[in-house]
């Protein structure tokens, strides 16, 4: 040791060299498993796992035998690579932590090597990588602030895993089932996060939920039952609102599904979110004819006790387009005089919104102004309503609390792993549903401290 160097220096060149023997190490250890992942695919070539010459068809089913979260050879490369997010490392340090590194998704592309079976993890692995990344991961963030990135990229692997080796028992169903649910609680929670992109979120639960149907229909073939399949076929219309195909795929629901209750809601809030004038692109389906723009009925629909707390997350994500179909229509059919502005309470509680700075904020992307007695609804310059519509889509700019947020009352695991109450699903439990019900209108205040009690208050729906 140089005496004259200050200590701070000191401890920097001790960590420098401490990083170059690490790398030295972790080359040299991703250098051996290299070359004997070479050697095993020749093996396995030679056995005829791998198609040779290119034909896939030749090729036999992959069965993984990896234990771990992450296989040996991912879990090497990537440390090499310095890829290890923040979830990988020990607790307060850069170290990575074996036991909580997660195999990551692989994009298919030309070249790629078809996996290993040491790359894919068994089924039971899979549920219990599952597991940690709900009751584990989710359950230190909550909010899902810092964890939503990592647990959606590794729920994904996960999926993949399961397409690559075919297995479609009811391990698949139930990770699907589990992973669906995740990316519904996130449109809520993550709403207006500036990080979050709901339309990949919105992607994938789409796809998780076509493979769910895609199980359901296997299973149900080979005489297995699925007790979560209403849920998850309400899940999938309510994903589908103003899509043709969601009506295509409830029309040869088996009847005991079809009559769920949880899947005639869904149904309904189908229907009502078709019944308004909402502004539609060429590609996008078209309002009902003759639409009688029943908002608020869509509203109260999903404020209902007969619509579960995860349905009304994924209703919630329609709300922008509801509400502007709705504020569309209500400007054209009023006409503005001053001094009758339209009740800002009323029009907060008719539209779900939970304060008064949250309708001011959407009715100006409208051109449509505010004073202390109300809403200029349906004001005029001329004969043209002063009513515009934004050169892009509202969007959600904070989870709503009104409606939605008041009917979770679990914690982000607990939502994820638990299936719903049998009276969702029973075709018999309707009447218990609608006992549930609250007996008026009434809601509880807003955030800005005024309170809802207006006619136009959530009543049952």
């Amino acid at each position: 040791m140089d005496f004259n160097r200050p200590e701070e220096e000191e401890e920097q060149l001790r960590a420098q060299r401490r990083q170059r023997f690490s790398n030295t190490q972790a080359e040299q250890r991703y250098q051996k498993l290299l070359a004997q992942r070479a050697q095993r695919r020749q093996q396995l070539t030679a056995q005829g796992v791998y198609g040779t010459g290119g034909q896939l068809a030749e090729a036999r089913k992959i069965v993984g035998t990896c234990m771990l979260m992450c296989p040996e050879f991912e879990l090497a490369e990537r440390e090499l690579k310095n890829n290890i997010s923040p979830q990988e490392f020990r607790p307060g340090t850069r170290q990575v932590d074996p036991q909580r590194t997660v195999k990551t998704f692989h994009r298919s592309a030309a070249g790629n090597e078809e996996p290993l079976p040491e790359d894919l993890r068994t089924p039971d692995t899979l549920l219990r990588t599952l597991d940690y990344l709900v009751n584990e991961v989710i359950g230190a963030d909550p909010e899902l602030q810092n964890c939503h990135g990592f647990v959606r990229d590794r729920t994904r692997s996960i999926r993949q895993d399961f397409t690559i080796q075919n297995i479609r028992d009811a391990s698949t169903v139930a990770a699907c089932e589990r992973i669906a649910r995740f990316h519904i609680l996130s449109l809520h929670v993550l709403c207006g996060n500036k990080d979050f992109a709901e339309q990949q979120d919105m992607e994938q639960l789409r796809n998780t939920l076509k493979t769910l149907i895609e199980l359901y229909d296997d299973h149900r073939r080979a005489g297995t039952h699925c007790p979560n399949e209403p849920e998850f076929y309400a899940y999938y219309i309510v994903a589908h609102l103003r899509d043709s195909d969601a009506k295509r795929v409830a029309e040869r629901l088996p009847r005991h599904i079809f009559t769920a209750p949880v899947v005639q809601q869904a149904l309904k809030l189908h229907m009502l979110s078709e019944s308004s004038n909402v502004v539609t692109t060429r590609c996008d389906p078209g309002s009902l004819f003759a639409a009688q723009n029943l908002f608020t009925q869509f509203f109260r629909a999903v404020a209902s006790a007969r619509t579960p707390p995860l349905m009304a997350c994924l209703a919630e994500y329609r709300f922008p387009s509801i509400r502007r179909a709705a504020l569309k229509a209500m400007c054209e059919a009023f006409p503005y005089q001053e001094g009758k502005e339209y009740p800002l309470e009323e029009f907060a509680a008719m539209l779900a919104f939970d304060s008064a700075e949250e309708v001011a904020e959407f009715c100006a992307l409208f051109n449509v102004a505010l004073n202390q007695q109300g809403i200029k609804i349906g004001e005029r310059a001329g004969s043209r309503v002063v009513y515009r519509e934004p050169e892009n889509h509202p969007r959600r700019m904070r989870p709503n609390l009104r409606v939605v947020g008041s009917k979770l009352r679990m914690s982000p695991p607990q939502a994820i792993n638990t299936n719903l109450d049998s009276s969702f699903l029973s075709p018999g439990s309707l009447e218990l549903l609608r006992s549930k019900e609250p007996a008026s209108g009434r809601l509880s205040g807003l955030s800005n401290g005024f309170a809802i009690t207006s006619r136009t208050s959530f009543a049952a729906a």
